[in-house]
């Protein structure tokens, strides 16, 4: 008897809905907001450094009495490199699985490279950045030391330019292909990688404090980079995509 009603129970009751599956993805909301921190994080890194930091050709006196007296940038400048990093990585997570379903995948995995080569040079330059600061503030502190972080530093840096360009160039086309990144792009892109080339092949020069009209015109590659990211960033969050 009381099985029958539970049979009948069963048969009578509603049909069952399979709950709906929520994807635990990064959306395109959340990829667009990792570009955009990153890119905002970047140009006030180098607003920052740009208005305290010693020339490339400072002497090593100068590279020291810099950074005894602020101790506290470096301490800036390491947690907006974690920051940064963070919002880079969620924007390329975001990114690639859109870039890899179109038709310029090649494309997709050059930028991925130039991408993780730029986290990967950047955490040298901020490791040397440390590193002076720690020999600098040390009772007796090493010239010598200083001398050759500093031209390591620099030399990093120019260095991550070719890895800035390929990021630009490679995301930039596949973006393009994904509708994810304004069409202008296509000439700006490559200009703009052009220019951060310069400042690689002038790396020795540039790194020693001469050359430095060559630095600027790396830096206009720059800010398309950053104006790459940010238009791509924008059209992420304001994407209706999951």
């Amino acid at each position: 008897m009381f099985e029958t009603v539970e049979v009948t129970n069963g048969a009578v009751g509603t049909t069952a809905h399979p709950p709906k599956r929520v994807s635990r993805d990064i959306s395109a909301k959340l990829a667009g907001i990792g570009g955009l921190a990153f890119a905002g994080i970047v140009l006030l890194q180098n607003i920052i450094r740009g208005g305290t930091a010693p020339a490339n050709g400072a002497s090593s006196a100068e590279v020291l009495t810099h950074y005894v007296d602020h101790r506290a940038i470096t301490f800036v400048l390491v947690a907006t490199f974690v920051l940064s990093g963070v919002g880079l990585a969620v924007f390329l997570g975001g990114v690639m699985r859109r870039l890899m379903a179109t038709e310029r995948r090649g494309w997709a995995l050059t930028g991925f490279v130039g991408a993780t080569g730029i986290m990967a040079l950047f955490a040298v330059v901020v490791g040397a950045e440390q590193a002076l600061s720690v020999v600098a503030t040390h009772t007796q502190p090493n010239i010598g030391a200083i001398e050759a972080l500093w031209a390591l530093h620099n030399s990093v840096f120019a260095v991550l330019d070719i890895f800035i360009a390929t990021a630009l160039l490679g995301l930039s086309q596949a973006g393009i292909a994904a509708g994810i990144t304004p069409r202008a792009f296509g000439r700006l892109a490559p200009i703009g990688s052009a220019l951060l080339l310069v400042g690689t092949f002038a790396g020795p020069a540039i790194a020693a404090g001469d050359a430095m009209p060559l630095f600027g015109l790396a830096g206009i590659g720059f800010v398309i980079w950053l104006a790459f990211l940010t238009a791509t960033g924008l059209r992420l969050v304001r994407s209706q995509e999951s």
